[in-house]
């Protein structure tokens, strides 16, 4: 039988242990980079629901904003970036876990091919494709209206906040530097 959390979160609590399959996918336009984003102490400690100077929240809020900007350059050099989800979990398996979503496989295959080996501050990168297609389901939905329970160690994502503006910037940056991928955009639709 197929492990749900693996299908869904494209992680898994249990591991290799997991008494369910992890049937890894053999081509995804999903990336899934294993601890890639580092949490600065302040955000760890307010995922856990202690006390955090707002100053500190701050610049943690602000650190996280450059590595957003600094990856998704980087991964929109291999193709259209649809979309980006960086874990603000703090259980073992979904700690500092970056999803990538690009428009096609073929884009998501020369990202993985080039990332395979590469360090990233010190720390080799460990990619995977992810059955994650849908981050809607992978989300955890008491989280967004602000209730979840569980706190960090939630079994679905946890998404760190990302400004929509800034967002739509390095959209609108992408897409400028790279007008074949709005033109196969408006083609695919």
């Amino acid at each position: 039988m197929n492990c749900p959390f693996y299908y869904k979160i494209g992680t898994c609590r249990h591991g290799d242990s997991c008494t369910r399959q992890h049937n890894k996918p053999p081509v995804s336009q999903t990336l899934m980079f294993a601890r890639l984003y580092q949490n600065p102490t302040a955000a760890i400690a307010f995922t856990q629901g202690l006390q955090v100077p707002q100053e500190d929240l701050r610049e943690a809020a602000l650190h996280f904003e450059d590595f957003f900007q600094e990856v998704f350059e980087e991964f929109a050099q291999y193709g259209e970036v649809v979309d980006m989800v960086v874990s603000d979990n703090i259980g073992e398996h979904l700690l500092g876990n970056l999803y990538l979503k690009y428009a096609t496989e073929e884009q998501a295959e020369a990202c993985l091919g080039a990332m395979l080996g590469k360090l990233y501050k010190g720390q080799v990168i460990q990619a995977e494709y992810s059955p994650v297609t849908d981050f809607r389901e992978a989300k955890c939905r008491q989280y967004g209206e602000g209730a979840c329970d569980r706190g960090g160690y939630c079994n679905f994502i946890h998404p760190k906040h990302i400004d929509k503006k800034v967002r739509r910037e390095l959209h609108d940056a992408m897409y400028e530097q790279y007008p074949e991928y709005e033109a196969a955009a408006k083609q695919r639709t």
